[in-house]
């Protein structure tokens, strides 16, 4: 029922499909008395009939034909614009869900959702389009047809409709089991691949190609026992099905020979009722076959909407105001937070003034990151508010909000495309001039201009056609292009070589000046040139303060300081 409100949207289409449906059933149903006058016209030696029945029959399928490509072609554009928007509505719903969801859920398991189970799902709608619907017109179009030619041989089918209605429920409720499993398996292989292949360097590196290969092949061999579970399963229905269906026509043939031997029923009007039973056959056997299609089907919109019933975490208040431009002071207030019952901060309290550099150090699992993804808003912390310029950021759009932050991460992870694409991302409007100018400030520009293709360069899946040094010198130009008020830099010169770590910080100190900056530093001796330092231990502040003042101090920080340079040397 959720499938046909989508489907809703398309009632013209809906309304010529059922037109068509409905005119070739009854070019179908005509058949069977033109089948019994043509008879009767043998019977009757009367050749004028004959010849009527015979360019009756051809004109009947000829605008059976018409009708038929009709109904087929909009029942087409029905279900496949319906996957189309349930396809989009499914990928929006897994944009706008919040970072813990992805936390939960393996991405190899979405692409499958939004992939393979779509797929079965489209084929579930065009068999209810191109199957179910017009069939079941046309077997119940037959049924009231052979009842009003003789009731008493339609008993038979009275008896046998409801025992073969009930063996395909029976079949299908078992081939919805084993679908949901096999679904759940292509999921499985389709993780395996996801991961493996997106991390075949460090595969590569420990020399576990065989074993992923073994694991692959195990997951296809479980996959293989369940689809033949569904195959001994499918090969079943339709024996049975065609057996039932045969003791139903041959006691009704039985009967019928029987009236014509005692003089109830003429052999034209058992000709014309045999030739509506024989037609019956057909969408009895297909309707069977469509049956379990959309028992597939069924499996698959229960995994689908599991998604789409999910909701973000983190949303909207009703009533949002956009943020207007900003200066940058960010105030965090008694702010915890915990992660599925894991306590990950508490108590943190906070005054960054604007322009102000903020290094955040601690061992990990200190709870840096997590400090730092609150103030875009990836999560809402458990208790406590976060005030930029004054507004506290669930009173914001999100939109307006994370519009002022930048944020160049450790792991650059870049989009396929060209080098223009990847640091116009965000700002899609920018000019090329814009974007060259960014790239200069990010010490990028010379690079990025001695590359035969320059600024057109494909950076390949993830930016694999780029170095370590290369892909974040792009991601500091997207953030420079964005022209951000706060900026969050997650350790953005970890393992370079000098040269080019000494052209990211330039890039990084250029980019800094008059902005708010929280620095997630993993090598201690990056942000001696910090305003201040946050030391955190357990999820809670345990220094605070200068570089050189904390190192005088005697604390955690110079403990992890000098530890750091001890490994170091």
């Amino acid at each position: 029922m959720r499938l046909f409100k989508l489907v809703r949207a398309y009632i013209p289409q809906l309304v010529g499909a059922g037109f068509c449906t409905v005119a070739v059933t009854l070019c179908t149903m005509a058949i069977a008395p033109l089948a019994g006058f043509a008879f009767k016209g043998i019977g009757d030696q009367d050749l004028s009939s004959l010849n009527l029945a015979v360019v009756g029959v051809i004109g009947l399928y000829l605008f059976k034909g018409l009708f038929q490509y009709g109904q087929d072609y909009l029942s087409n554009y029905i279900a496949n614009r319906t996957i189309v928007d349930l396809r989009v509505k499914l990928y929006g719903r897994l944009q706008s869900m919040s970072l813990d969801f992805y936390g939960r859920w393996h991405t190899g398991e979405l692409i499958s959702r939004a992939t393979n189970d779509i797929n079965s799902l489209q084929n579930t709608l065009l068999a209810s389009f191109n199957v179910l619907i017009p069939q079941t017109v046309l077997l119940l179009g037959l049924i009231g047809y052979i009842f009003w030619l003789n009731w008493g041989l339609s008993l038979f089918i009275l008896i046998a409709f409801p025992i073969i209605i009930q063996t395909i429920r029976l079949f299908g409720r078992e081939i919805r089991h084993v679908s949901e499993r096999i679904q759940q398996k292509a999921a499985d292989i389709t993780s395996h691949l996801q991961e493996t292949l997106t991390q075949h360097r460090t595969v590569l590196a420990f020399t576990m190609e065989k074993e992923e290969h073994k694991k692959f092949a195990a997951e296809n061999d479980l996959a293989f026992n369940v689809a033949m579970r569904a195959s001994v399963i499918l090969s079943s229905q339709l024996p049975v099905i065609a057996l039932l269906q045969a003791i139903a026509a041959v006691s009704i043939v039985w009967y019928g020979g029987w009236q014509i031997i005692n003089g109830y029923l003429t052999l034209p009007q058992l000709i014309s009722y045999a030739t509506a039973l024989g037609i019956m056959t057909e969408p009895g056997s297909t309707l069977s076959k469509a049956f379990t299609t959309i028992q597939q089907g069924m499996a698959s919109s229960k995994r689908i909407f599991e998604i789409m019933d999910s909701e973000p975490t983190v949303v909207e208040k009703p009533g949002a105001q956009p943020l207007r431009e900003i200066i940058g002071r960010i105030e965090i207030r008694n702010v915890s937070f915990a992660y599925e019952q894991e306590k990950v901060l508490s108590d943190i309290t906070l005054d960054v003034k604007a322009g102000e550099a903020i290094a955040l150090v601690g061992r990990t699992g200190a709870g840096k990151s997590t400090l730092v993804n609150l103030i875009p808003r990836f999560y809402d912390p458990t208790s406590g508010a976060i005030m930029v310029d004054g507004h506290n950021i669930r009173d914001v759009t999100l939109g307006s909000l994370r519009k002022k932050i930048a944020i160049v991460p450790q792991d650059i992870a870049l989009f396929r495309g060209t080098i223009q694409d990847n640091i116009a991302y965000g700002q899609p409007d920018a000019t090329c001039e814009e974007i060259q100018a960014a790239a200069k400030a990010a010490n990028a520009d010379q690079f990025i201009s001695a590359l035969p293709d320059g600024y057109l360069t494909e950076v390949g899946e993830r930016g694999a056609k780029l170095s370590g040094g290369e892909k974040q010198r792009v991601a500091i130009a997207r953030a420079v292009l964005r022209d951000p008020r706060i900026l969050i830099l997650d350790e953005a010169t970890s393992s370079l070589d000098a040269e080019t770590e000494a052209l990211i910080r330039e890039a990084l100190e250029k980019l800094m000046k008059g902005r708010t900056t929280f620095i997630i530093a993993h090598r201690l001796y990056t942000v001696e040139k910090a305003d201040r330092v946050i030391v955190l231990d357990d999820g809670r502040i345990v220094e605070i303060g200068p570089h050189r003042e904390l190192i005088a101090k005697g604390g955690l920080y110079q403990k992890l300081y000098e530890l750091q340079f001890q490994n170091k040397a």
